[in-house]
């Protein structure tokens, strides 16, 4: 039954304009940020590993997940580098994968902070299965009854400030506002449309050994309002590690609330979201992000920026 909701949802979509968020959700943003905005990759002295699942809406058979595996790194030279690639299950018969190549540039500013621009390739096949499913009309035409896939080009900027304790910038998503090009729905209408992200960052000092980060995120598209992301996460250095835990406000849809530990080079976070909005389907999602530094000798940050780096000074991870 939730399968036919869901994918009946989606063939509605299907058929107007594309007026949800196409690009991949996650409740943990801050947490390897270079997911969010392609200006992230190489502003790092290390090369930096990432991976994510999110189930979201769980508690049902057919819910959407999200997987999606990362790397970024940066050179003595300022250029950056980065590699992103996913499996988004969006739920019932609607599924897309992709990888996206990105490459930047940072720039060092006449005091101790820096810019980074960046640029992204996207490749992504599309996917619609209607071959099981049991549907309300027979004859309606946007269902072929087997697989249907498409694969389209598109591409994605950015643009990042940065500093010793905080960070923001734009990056958008869809630049070419690709076609899908699918059986059954009009051509004019189906495509990928530009989605705009808006991300801010402050790390405060409480002690030598307390930190809070608090972060926002404005998400919004040509055709659909924006979403605003509010997130604080208070950090604890003790030994060679970090803890820390967050709680946030994805406004008309869910609280969230995270936790993680990141010690030596490896990370872990876990978070759980509350809707808080109109959703029939289910109450919570849950979310794990892994991440793994790789530090090496040169790169553009290993001394621009000073022993105030976030990154060297509480080992978090952009």
């Amino acid at each position: 039954m939730y399968r036919i909701v869901i994918t009946s949802i989606w063939i509605l979509i299907l058929s107007a304009p594309l007026q949800a968020q196409q690009r991949f959700r996650r409740t943990a943003f801050p947490v390897n940020s270079f997911l969010i905005n392609p200006a992230v990759a190489g502003t790092e002295p290390v090369t930096v590993f990432g991976s994510s699942y999110r189930h979201q809406w769980a508690g049902f058979d057919g819910a959407p997940t999200t997987t999606v595996f990362s790397a970024h790194s940066s050179t003595p030279s300022q250029i950056g580098a980065g590699l992103i690639v996913y499996k988004d299950d969006m739920g019932g018969a609607v599924s897309q994968t992709g990888v996206e190549i990105t490459g930047s540039y940072q720039l060092r500013l006449p005091n101790t902070d820096a810019v980074s621009f960046g640029i992204s390739l996207q490749g992504t096949q599309f996917g619609f299965d209607s071959s099981n499913l049991n549907v309300w009309d027979q004859d309606d035409p946007a269902l072929t009854g087997g697989m249907e896939t498409t694969f389209g080009i598109d591409a994605s900027t950015g643009m990042m400030i940065f500093g010793s304790d905080y960070s923001f910038g734009l990056a958008v998503s869809n630049l070419f506002q690709d076609k899908l090009g699918l059986t059954g729905v009009m051509l004019d209408l189906n495509q990928h449309i530009r989605h705009y992200r808006f991300m801010g960052s402050y790390t405060a000092d409480i002690s030598n050994k307390v930190s809070f980060q608090t972060s926002g995120m404005i998400r919004l598209t040509e055709v659909t309002p924006a979403q605003i992301d509010i997130y604080t996460r208070a950090i604890y250095k003790y030994y060679q590690g970090l803890y820390w835990g967050g709680v946030g406000l994805r406004m008309g849809d869910a609280v969230t609330f995270s936790a993680g530990v990141e010690f030596a080079s490896i990370g872990f976070a876990y978070s759980y979201d509350i809707t808080t909005g109109n959703n029939l389907l289910s109450n919570y999602s849950h979310e794990i992000n892994l991440t793994y530094l790789l530090p090496h000798k040169k790169g553009f940050g290993q001394a621009s920026l000073g022993t105030r780096r976030i990154l060297d000074k509480n080992r978090l991870v952009k």
